[in-house]
C-alpha cells in the first residue's frame, strides 16, 4: 500500500495584538517593533495554511489513480499509462504549489532579522527572556520546515518514478515492491519531518502567549 501524509500547522495569526497590548504606550517601544515585524512574518505566511490543502487533495487524487493502476491488469496497458499519465500530471501541479508554499515560507523569514534586532533592544529582563525564547523557537520552526521540504521534495520525485515505472508492461512485482518500499520510506521520513514541524509551531505559539501576557500586564502598570 502506498503510503501519502503530510499536515502541517500554519503559525498563528498575530495581526491587532499592537493595539490590544500597548495601545497609548505613545511611539514605537523594541517590543512594538517586535510585534510589528511578528505580524508581517505571520502575513507573509498567509497562503502558507491554502497550499497546506491543495497538496493533501493532489495527493489523495494521485493515490485513488496508483489503487486504479494496480487493480488493472497488464493486458489493459493503455490504460494503466493514462491514468499513470494522470498522476504524473498532479504530481507536477503537487511541485508547483509546493514552490508556492516555499516561497510564502521564505518570504516570512526574511522578517527574523527585525525580530531579532528588536528584541535584542529590550530592557526589561523578563520581557527579554520571553522574547529571545520566541526567537529561538522562530528558528527553530523555520529550520524544520527547511528540512520537511527537502523530504517531501524527494518524496515527492519517488513517486514520479514510481508512476513512471507502472507504464512498463514488463515491470516485474519485485521491482515494483522496492519502488513502494522506496516511495513509503521517504512518506515515513516526511511525516517525522512534519511532526517535529508541528510540535515546534505549537511551543512557538506557547512562548509567543507568554510574551503577550508578560507584556500586557507592563501596559497595565504603566
Amino acid at each position: 500500500m502506498r503510503q501519502v501524509k503530510r499536515s502541517v500547522k500554519a503559525g498563528a495569526a498575530l495581526a491587532g495584538l499592537c493595539t490590544l497590548l500597548l495601545s497609548g504606550c505613545g511611539g514605537q517601544s523594541p517590543f512594538n517593533d517586535m510585534q510589528d515585524a511578528m505580524t508581517k512574518m505571520s502575513e507573509k505566511e498567509a497562503s502558507f495554511e491554502k497550499e497546506q490543502g491543495t497538496l493533501q487533495s493532489y495527493e489523495k487524487k494521485e493515490q485513488k489513480l496508483y489503487t486504479k493502476m494496480i487493480q488493472t491488469t497488464k493486458d489493459h496497458i493503455k490504460t494503466v499509462s493514462s491514468l499513470s499519465d494522470q498522476a504524473l500530471a498532479s504530481a507536477e501541479k503537487r511541485e508547483e504549489h509546493l514552490k508556492t508554499e516555499k516561497d510564502s515560507m521564505d518570504q516570512s523569514k526574511k522578517e527574523l532579522k527585525a525580530v531579532k534586532e528588536s528584541a535584542g533592544r529590550l530592557q526589561d529582563a523578563e520581557l527579554k527572556e520571553k522574547a529571545d525564547q520566541t526567537v529561538t523557537f522562530i528558528e527553530k520552526r523555520y529550520a524544520a520546515y527547511d528540512q520537511l521540504y527537502k523530504e517531501y521534495q524527494k518524496a515527492l520525485k519517488q513517486d514520479q518514478h514510481l508512476y513512471q515505472s507502472l507504464k512498463k508492461k514488463d515491470l516485474a512485482y519485485e521491482e515494483l515492491k522496492s519502488k513502494l518500499k522506496t516511495v513509503n520510506r521517504s512518506y515515513s521520513k516526511v511525516r517525522k519531518e512534519g511532526k517535529k514541524f508541528n510540535q515546534y509551531t505549537d511551543q512557538l505559539n506557547e512562548h509567543k502567549q507568554a510574551l503577550y501576557k508578560a507584556a500586557h500586564q507592563r501596559s497595565k502598570k504603566s
